[in-house]
C-alpha cells in the first residue's frame, strides 16, 4: 500500500546511531611523530646528511611519504624546535629513549 512505511515510522522509535571513530589513534600518532622527529634530529645534526637525504630515509624507514613526513613535521614545529635547539640529545639518549631502533 502506497505511504505504508511512512505512516507507521511515525509510531515507531527508532534506535540512536552511535558513531565509532575508527581508524588511527591521535595517541599513536603523536608517539609515531616523536620518534619521526628524534630521528630527523639524528639524520640532520648527527650524521650531517642533506635535507632530501634525510626525508627520503625517514620516508623507508616510517613507511609515510615524503609530503606527510613535512606535514608533521610542520605541525610539530614547536617540538622539534625544542629538540634541533635546546634538547640536542646524544645517541646514548637516543637508544635510552627508542631502544629497538639503530642509532
Amino acid at each position: 500500500m502506497r505511504g505504508q512505511q511512512s505512516l507507521f515510522n511515525n509510531y515507531l522509535e527508532s534506535p540512536a546511531i552511535k558513531t565509532v571513530r575508527k581508524g588511527r589513534s591521535a595517541d599513536m600518532i603523536a608517539l609515531r611523530d616523536e620518534c619521526l622527529l628524534h630521528r630527523y634530529y639524528y639524520h640532520i645534526k648527527l650524521l650531517g646528511k642533506r635535507y632530501d637525504t634525510a626525508l627520503t630515509e625517514l620516508s623507508k624507514e616510517f613507511w609515510i611519504k615524503n609530503s606527510n613526513i613535512i606535514y608533521r613535521m610542520q605541525c610539530n614545529s614547536d617540538r622539534l624546535e625544542q629538540i634541533m635547539k635546546k634538547e640536542q640529545p646524544d645517541v646514548k639518549t637516543l637508544r635510552s629513549l627508542y631502544p629497538w631502533i639503530i642509532w
